[in-house]
């Protein structure tokens, strides 16, 4: 039999990896911003979820980045990449409507700009005052350009969270992970192959399988040469200004966050493959931006008579699952779940 096994975050976190965008967050929030609140310790990963909205609520301020007045070469390099990340921080408290980790890829395509304006403005008033023009009107132009300026830092802002994304990423150890019995003896029945939506060699370590068995759709971080790829799917940007270059460092910001779909990488794959019978999700969310995948490997030639059969990690998010994958033309009667992990 030839076998395609689907590996998303949740089959890290079953073997005991800190790898949810939470502990993401945390890593952030440890190694990057100021303590609001004095801790002598780093603050638990436990306490770190129970307040989020506290803490980013404390960030959001530094969407404004690097003060207008001043120039990356009056930075030290390490001061600029902090603010930087404190930027980004700060943006994530615009995000709405979701679970502000669980679903993090899908949160950075919406956010919030409107309400980001409105907070530079509330910033800009404080940190300069009123801008007026020597007759005492409001000098439009001068705001125009303070608040050009201002935001231009906004693309640095991407990089530099791609970059501590990937050192993030770095310090995850797999070497403490145990198998699981009951996914050893899943593929001791189903043989195949791997596409896997994590960064780490947790496949590897644990359960000796080989790297040309594996396509790591979003780089490996045991490749130097792989981009690890980190974003939204999300389409335009819904938003609109009267100030040229402002609107463009929002449009620079919402572009450098987008996540391009793999598809070529993904169909170059399938095409060396046998005929598939059957598709394992194991650790897979079926989120919304990785739902182009989900859609190639229903229509590929390969792939489209295949069986899929979900882990039942939580009946709920199984039907949810189930759903989606009808909703993408695959007959319900191909769709099964069971315990695997």
């Amino acid at each position: 039999m030839n076998n395609i096994y689907i590996i998303g975050n949740g089959f890290d976190l079953a073997h005991g990896l800190p790898t949810s965008y939470a502990h993401f967050a945390s890593y952030l929030y440890n190694n990057y911003l100021d303590d609001p609140y004095n801790f002598q310790e780093n603050m638990s990963i436990e306490r770190f979820i129970c307040r989020p909205k506290e803490l980013l609520k404390y960030m959001r301020g530094n969407v404004w980045g690097i003060p207008y007045d001043e120039t990356i070469d009056d930075i030290q390099p390490g001061a600029y990449k902090e603010e930087l990340i404190k930027g980004f921080t700060g943006f994530l408290y615009y995000i709405s409507d979701c679970e502000l980790w669980s679903e993090f890829e899908s949160a950075l395509g919406r956010i919030d700009y409107s309400l980001i304006w409105d907070t530079i403005g509330h910033i800009i008033g404080e940190e300069i005052g009123d801008i007026v023009d020597a007759e005492g009107d409001p000098d439009i132009r001068r705001y125009k350009d303070i608040l050009e300026s201002g935001t231009r830092s906004w693309v640095h802002t991407v990089y530099e969270f791609k970059k501590v994304f990937g050192e993030w990423i770095s310090t995850i150890d797999v070497e403490k992970s145990e198998q699981k019995d009951k996914f050893l003896k899943c593929l001791k029945i189903y043989k195949g192959y791997f596409i896997n939506f994590n960064y780490t060699e947790t496949l590897q370590k644990v359960y000796d399988v080989q790297n040309q068995d594996i396509l790591y759709i979003h780089g490996f971080r045991g490749n130097e040469k792989d981009e690890l790829i980190v974003g939204h799917c999300a389409g335009e940007i819904g938003y609109e200004s009267y100030m040229p270059e402002y609107y463009d460092n929002v449009c620079c910001l919402h572009e450098g966050l987008k996540k391009y779909v793999q598809l070529g990488k993904l169909e170059k794959f399938l095409d060396i493959q046998e005929n598939v019978d059957s598709i394992i999700c194991i650790g897979f969310s079926f989120g919304d931006s990785d739902d182009e995948y989900i859609r190639a490997l229903i229509d590929h030639p390969k792939t489209s008579h295949a069986a899929w059969l979900l882990n039942e990690y939580n009946k709920d998010e199984v039907a949810e699952q189930s759903g989606k994958l009808q909703r993408f033309g695959v007959d319900p009667s191909k769709i099964t779940s069971e315990k695997i992990l």
